[in-house]
């Protein structure tokens, strides 16, 4: 056979070989970005997803936190100022009201005394102070207050309860002194789930080798698609305070439109007399569930909807079932 031929053959071949390695390496960069626009679609979704309901928590917080604020101002203060001018008050009266919550001359005292607290503490300074502070009311209410205001710089105080828990931090959009707590500045803890830096997965490099490519370009969807778990899971937490937060909100408005009214028949009664004794059986029931009253909405006030590890408390449920029982039997009466 002609040399030319033979020489001509191998050509032919090393170009087909060639146009072979060209084409393969094609699909692999086109697999690798297929992969990368995968995990980039896998992890926004997810991104997405938690960051509404991050922003819906954090605003919901916030809206409580005023509302108990409010409460404590308005209400709590009005009752407090009323009930504290009623003399020779007997709790073991035997009303049979159905209502009763357990009640002593000591937890009137006692309400007193942290009601004039808090509302010194607040101020009316709750919504200038921003809305880390009516998160951290509204998270903690006022044990939370009170444990980190005894010297008085009390509005800068609920922040500093904000900062010194990473969910409720994180929550808020705020940071911590040991970095930042957004999803793109660090860690997110969220009753114990961790989600990691974000992925740089916008795009990729393209590695000298295709085949490379399309490897780390699967990798990365892999752990686009860890991080998309995590933050999945964390968001099912974030819904569950949300939830929680959403039944204070819906409990304590009710509780408080009936404390709105019976704080005017209490104020009607007292104005005609401060003696107990001389009260009707009615009256004397007025002045009874309105204690009732208070007492319940301040142990709503008070109860923390998280813990420190960011999981929605058992006290919270506990409170809460006493409240909507308490309601029930209110109706009756």
């Amino acid at each position: 056979m002609p040399i030319p031929f033979i020489l001509g053959g191998m050509a032919l071949a090393a170009a087909g070989y060639g146009a072979k390695k060209g084409y393969d390496a094609n699909e692999d960069y086109n697999r690798a970005e297929e992969y990368n626009n995968r995990a980039k679609r896998v992890f926004d979704n997810s991104s997405k997803q938690l960051e509404e309901s991050r922003k819906a928590t954090n605003t919901d917080l916030e809206n409580l936190g005023t509302l108990k604020a409010s409460i404590y101002d308005e209400n709590l203060g009005d009752f407090i100022d009323i009930f504290s001018e009623i003399k020779h008050i007997d709790f073991d009266d035997n009303l049979d009201i159905g209502t009763k919550i357990p009640l002593s001359t000591q937890d009137m005292l006692d309400m007193k005394k942290n009601i004039l607290e808090i509302n010194e503490i607040l101020g009316g300074g709750l919504v200038a102070a921003g809305g880390g502070a009516a998160a951290g009311f509204g998270a903690f209410g006022s044990v939370g207050v009170l444990a980190t205001a005894s010297t008085g710089t009390a509005i800068s105080g609920l922040s500093g309860v904000a900062a010194t828990n990473a969910t409720l931090a994180w929550l808020g959009g705020g940071s911590l002194a040991t970095g930042g707590m957004g999803m793109a500045g660090g860690m997110a803890v969220l009753g114990g789930i961790v989600a990691g830096p974000v992925l740089a997965i916008g795009g990729f490099l393209l590695a000298a080798d295709a085949e490379e490519a399309k490897y780390e370009a699967r990798s990365n969807l892999s752990k686009a698609e860890a991080q998309a778990e995590q933050m999945d899971t964390a968001r099912v937490v974030v819904e569950e305070i949300l939830s929680r937060i959403n039944e204070f909100d819906e409990v304590l408005r009710e509780l408080n439109e009936i404390f709105y009214r019976k704080i005017a028949k209490l104020e009607f009664i007292v104005d005609e007399s401060t003696d107990y004794r001389t009260y009707t059986k009615r009256q004397k029931s007025i002045v009874i569930i309105t204690a009732s009253i208070a007492k319940t909405i301040k142990n709503i006030c008070d109860a923390p909807i998280i813990d420190k590890e960011g999981e929605v408390t058992r006290k919270s449920e506990r409170v809460l079932k006493k409240a909507t029982d308490f309601i029930s039997k209110l109706e009756e009466v």
